[in-house]
């Protein structure tokens, strides 16, 4: 990895809101987006010039629960990736064996994966649970919303190396991206805020007075081990009045006390066990006095039954659930079933946190005309949709649907329901779909002379149109700031 824009390019799937058009704009016209930012935005003699308030978004949670946070628009995503990249040295490795962090840094080069992480902090709470007799698991309630501005921006401009510039760029940053507000700031969902989060919280692993055998944190996830119930709890309340210094609490319903750390490849593997039958088999074996039938034993593996697809979906609604989880069980129901779509629609009505881990396994459905089909049926079920929902869907068509079955009037009923959201219309009208109206319906948002996220998108869905009629669009819609300038300038990048 040798750049920002190598850096985004690595984590633009796994993130919440992932707009093709900010990937188009930060790959193909990172230089200029940089000149901007550090010529411009951060100068003073600029006051014209600054980092936009963001658009509010809502990602959907287990049980009707949302994650509020923002989507960036391509200035502000690229100089947040840029500004950690540049000073990706900070975050450091775990402080011990006693003391462990995991994920969200960079090792050799790279930035860790996050499902390898992830999976490297499940072995250690397996090995710890083994090991110790007690545990304490607990989380902050809200963390990145509960952060305050003044709090990350000491943290960062605190540490060595860190220059002048980019001390005062970040405090300018978090503060005109909220609109001044001071908390509720931190964009969810992507690397380099999830390697702040993840950074800031070292102060757990630095404190010298914990006397738990093991502390195992993954972001705000903290398990303590020990032998001794009394030092876990005693460790517990310090760790509550260090993280009160900070106006930061430990949300009372997801601590437990002695609870089991299990992990979803076990519960997979007890499934995968309950699949298995011993047939019986004959096989033909010449011999001297002619063949003889021999009784053999073969192991074969059934399809799932109801039973283990309700084991399935009742792993899905865990609250814990975390993203490579999701991703294992999807798969797994996928890799063992006679048909995903056999069990699309039910998935689709009951748990619309999981869409992104649909929209993955979508990736290996063949029979793509019966899967735009199912799409249209869900909705045009109701008009009551979340915006992740909607997101998540125009990302399956785009993706996996371009011409096939219902494609076009999916695309329609899209557009109907993202009237009142704008970052789910935004996928919609990126889509590069020239036909069904949505070139005419891409025109009204360019010729108007707005600066937004219905404007922004509508370029990048022009970036099909010839290059003549293309350009000609942009240039009109390049003249209304300076932000569409850079837009437009990247998508006439485009082939």
């Amino acid at each position: 990895m040798t750049s920002t824009a190598d850096f985004y390019q690595t984590d633009f799937a796994g993130t919440l809101f992932p707009l093709k058009t900010n990937s188009i704009v930060i790959c193909k016209h990172g230089t200029e987006l940089s000149e901007y930012i550090y010529q411009r935005v951060l100068v003073p003699e600029c006051p014209g010039d600054s980092f936009l308030p963001q658009q509010r978004v809502y990602a959907t949670k287990p049980h009707g629960h949302l994650r509020r946070t923002t989507k960036l628009d391509p200035v502000a995503e690229f100089f947040l990736y840029d500004v950690v990249y540049r000073n990706r040295g900070l975050f450091r490795p775990e402080v011990s064996d006693r003391r462990r962090s995991f994920g969200y840094r960079f090792k050799e080069g790279k930035r860790i994966p996050v499902h390898v992480a992830y999976g490297e902090y499940k072995q250690a709470l397996s090995e710890c649970s083994n090991d110790y007799k007690h545990n304490i698991q607990f989380d902050i309630a809200s963390y990145f919303n509960s952060l305050y501005h003044h709090d990350v921006v000491h943290w960062f401009s605190s540490h060595h190396g860190v220059s002048d510039v980019d001390e005062n760029a970040v405090g300018q940053f978090f503060r005109e991206i909220n609109a001044g507000r001071s908390i509720d700031f931190m964009p969810h969902g992507i690397y380099p805020a999830k390697m702040i989060g993840n950074e800031f919280l070292k102060f757990i692993d630095l404190h010298g007075p914990l006397k738990s055998q093991k502390i195992v944190r993954f972001m705000d996830d903290v398990t303590l081990f020990d032998d001794d119930p009394r030092v876990l709890r005693a460790d517990f309340e310090k760790i509550q009045q260090l993280l009160g210094q900070f106006a930061l609490n430990v949300n009372p319903s997801k601590t437990g006390f002695d609870n089991s750390v299990g992990d979803v490849k076990e519960a997979l593997s007890e499934i995968r066990k309950s699949l298995k039958e011993i047939v019986t088999e004959y096989e033909e074996i010449p011999t001297a006095s002619g063949v003889e039938l021999i009784e053999t034993e073969a192991e074969v593996e059934n399809s799932l039954g109801n039973e283990q697809v309700n084991a399935l979906l009742a792993l899905l609604q865990d609250d814990a659930l975390e993203e490579s989880d999701a991703d294992l069980i999807l798969g797994f129901l996928r890799a063992h079933s006679d048909s995903l779509l056999d069990h699309l629609p039910i998935l689709l009505r009951k748990f619309p946190n999981i869409i992104k881990h649909i929209h993955t396994v979508c990736s290996g459905v063949t029979d793509k005309p019966e899967l735009s089909t199912i799409l249209l049926d869900f909705l045009k079920e109701s008009s009551d949709f979340l915006e992740f929902q909607l997101f998540w869907i125009g990302a399956i068509v785009e993706d996996y649907l371009r011409g096939e079955g219902c494609y076009g009037d999916v695309l329609l009923r899209l557009y109907e329901l993202t009237n009142d959201y704008s970052i789910a219309r935004a996928k919609v009208l990126e889509i590069p779909e020239q036909g069904f109206g949505l070139k005419e319906i891409r025109d009204q948002y360019l010729k108007t002379g707005q600066s937004n996220w219905l404007s922004w998108s509508s370029a990048a869905g022009a970036r099909t149109l010839k290059a003549a009629e293309r350009n000609y669009v942009l240039s009109y819609f390049a003249k209304a700031s300076a932000l569409n300038h850079l837009v437009a300038e990247g998508i006439m990048k485009c082939e």
